[in-house]
């Protein structure tokens, strides 16, 4: 992954269908979602961006899953 700077989508927005584009804006939502001292968090800001990291966490965990799925058949003995 590079440290390009990550685009954050609206809540709404299409999920990108790539996991590495979907796991990055995550974790810009991450570090976005991390308290700064002595600031009172904006609620208006924070909801949106809770809402679209649900989306990508399911999305992702989603693909994680399959994965292992697709892992698990071909260690099945035949």
């Amino acid at each position: 992954m590079s440290d390009t700077q990550v685009m954050i989508g609206k809540p709404e927005d299409k999920i990108p269908e790539r996991f590495e584009e979907a796991y990055r804006e995550l974790l810009a939502i991450s570090a976005k979602l991390k308290p700064a001292q002595g600031r009172i968090p904006d609620i208006d800001q924070i909801e949106p961006l809770v809402l679209r990291a649900k989306r990508l966490a399911a999305h992702c965990q989603e693909r994680i899953e399959s994965v292992r799925r697709l892992v698990d058949e071909r260690q099945v003995p035949t």
